[in-house]
Formats: structure tokens, C-alpha cells, sequence
């Protein structure tokens, strides 16, 4: 059910994504699907193009680039959600037209800047780092490597940002008192499972960039790929410790603790429970562990 008689909360919610989105580039992203769910696909889409061109015109395309980017990524994965298709479908591409928006921006603010190869794009990175090395000496970055890493990075933010949307978006809703519509081809988060074959895809990834082949595009192109699956996994990771909690009954301090801790903290352990699901399958065994205690 759609409110088109409460701009003033159009405007709150409107506003409030995309201060999020500067602060923190994903957290608005909830926002921004309730924006879409309860307003419709016209607000959603011109409010979009107004915070991209904006930011634009008043000289910041730091902004317009990655907010732009997530709120496409966004944008793109609920039209086809709503249009019935399957998440496995819907996020690579929604995924993908945000790394084009971004591809697209990225180079026409580059070229703006007088930057029109590799080159000098590692030479802004370099100043970039100096600027950091300053901050704090003791951090090590290569600024080539930086720049050959930007497109995992990309695609890695999007993948939190589309992330984000999901877990939160209940949450926000029920913040901001409104009425939250379903969509059939929802997902549903406890039972988040990556496609068998996205194991092979990690494998192979970390082989390239344990294994020495002498050849330094190999090396890169598997850390790129380690990137983008480490991000898939810790959320998989994340649906299973929740699913856990669920049926030992965690208390709510306990799963604050445990999320601050690997979340916050270690959250490669938590990619490393999702990556180890593929054979150890743990909902499995804790829906089988929870009717041996029903039984008893």
C-alpha cells in the first residue's frame, strides 16, 4: 500500500538516506527501499537523478558517483524483484547496472579532472595515499596495487549496500510507521544460500593469488575475485549465525556481543562460516538438532 498523502515524510525519508549514504555510502540503502516500496518507482527515480546531477552541479562528484551508484544498484534490483524475478537473477544484475552508473560517472569526473588513462589515475591514488601516510606512518599501500583493486572495491560496496537494504529494510519500516508491502519473490535472508558453483569460483580465485604463475595479471584478477566472494559469503555467514541464535535461543545481549565481535571485528571469520557451509551445511544440522530437543 503506497502513502501519496505524507510528502513531509517523503522529504524526511528522502533526506535522511542520503545523509547515511555520505556518512557511510550503505547505510542509506534501506531508506532508500522504503522510499521505492512505499512512493513508487517515479519518486524513487527522480529524486535519484536529482541527488546525482545535483551534487554535480555544485561540484562534488565524489557524491554523485557512489550514491548515485547505490541508489542504481537499488533501484535496479527492485524493479525486477517486483517484476517476479529470483534474487540469484535480480542481484547480479542490479549489481552490475550500479557498476555501470559508476564506470560511467567515475570516467566522465575523471576526464573532467584532466585524467584520461591508468596512469594518471594512479598518480591522484598515490596523492591519495601520501595524504594517508601522513595521517598514519606505519600503513603500507601500494598505490598501483590500490588502483587495480578499485574494481572489486566497486563491486564489493555495492554488494554491502544491497545487503544492508535487505537486513534493514524491516527495521525501517517499522521506524518510520509504515506499512510494508510484500513482494512474492522476496528473500527470504535466513535461507540466503550462494549457487553451488560460486565455490569453484573461490577455489580457483585463491589458487591465483597463493599460487605463482609469474603472471602478475592472474594474481590480481584472483584478488579481485577473492574480494567480491568474501563480501557474498559474510553474508551467508551472517544468515546462518542468525538461524543459529534462533534455535539455541540466544539471548539478546549474547547475539549483540557476538555481532560486535566477529561483525565488527573479525568479520573474516564470518565469511569463513559461510564459505565452510557449502559442506558442512550448518541449518541443516540446527533444524535437525532442533527437533531432537522437540522430540525429547
Amino acid at each position: 500500500m503506497r502513502v501519496k498523502h505524507s510528502p513531509q515524510k517523503l522529504v524526511t525519508i528522502f533526506s535522511i538516506s542520503v545523509a547515511l549514504s555520505l556518512l557511510t555510502v550503505v547505510f542509506g540503502a534501506p531508506l532508500m527501499r522504503v522510499l521505492r516500496m512505499t512512493y513508487g518507482a517515479i519518486a524513487y527515480w527522480l529524486l535519484g537523478l536529482l541527488v546525482t546531477i545535483g551534487f554535480w552541479l555544485i561540484d562534488m562528484p565524489a557524491p554523485s558517483v557512489f550514491v548515485g551508484s547505490v541508489w542504481m544498484t537499488l533501484g535496479a534490483y527492485m524493479e525486477l524483484e517486483r517484476r517476479g524475478l529470483r534474487w540469484a537473477a535480480a542481484a547480479p544484475l542490479g549489481v552490475s547496472a550500479g557498476v555501470l552508473f559508476f564506470v560511467g560517472t567515475a570516467a566522465l569526473s575523471l576526464m573532467n579532472a584532466g585524467v584520461y588513462n591508468l596512469a594518471g589515475a594512479e598518480v591522484l591514488v598515490k596523492q591519495f595515499v601520501d595524504k594517508l601516510y601522513k595521517v598514519n606512518p606505519s600503513m603500507q599501500i601500494e598505490a598501483s596495487l590500490l588502483v587495480q583493486l578499485i574494481p572489486s572495491a566497486v563491486v564489493t560496496v555495492l554488494i554491502v549496500a544491497l545487503g544492508v537494504g535487505l537486513i534493514f529494510e524491516r527495521r525501517a519500516f517499522s521506524w518510520l510507521k509504515l506499512p510494508r508491502e510484500n513482494v512474492a519473490s522476496q528473500l527470504n535472508l535466513l535461507e540466503f544460500r550462494l549457487p553451488d558453483f560460486i565455490i569453484w569460483v573461490a577455489m580457483t580465485a585463491f589458487l591465483l593469488t597463493m599460487e605463482n604463475f609469474n603472471v602478475k595479471a592472474l594474481e590480481i584478477l584472483g584478488l579481485n575475485i577473492v574480494n567480491v566472494v568474501t563480501a557474498l559469503y559474510f553474508f551467508q555467514g551472517l544468515a546462518i549465525m542468525e538461524v543459529g541464535f534462533r534455535t539455541f535461543r540466544a539471548s539478546a545481549l549474547l547475539r549483540a556481543a557476538v555481532y560486535i565481535i566477529l561483525v565488527g571485528q573479525l568479520f573474516p571469520v564470518v565469511s569463513a562460516i559461510g564459505l565452510i557451509d557449502y559442506w558442512v551445511d550448518f541449518r541443516k544440522r540446527f533444524r535437525k538438532m532442533r527437533l531432537a530437543s522437540k522430540s525429547n
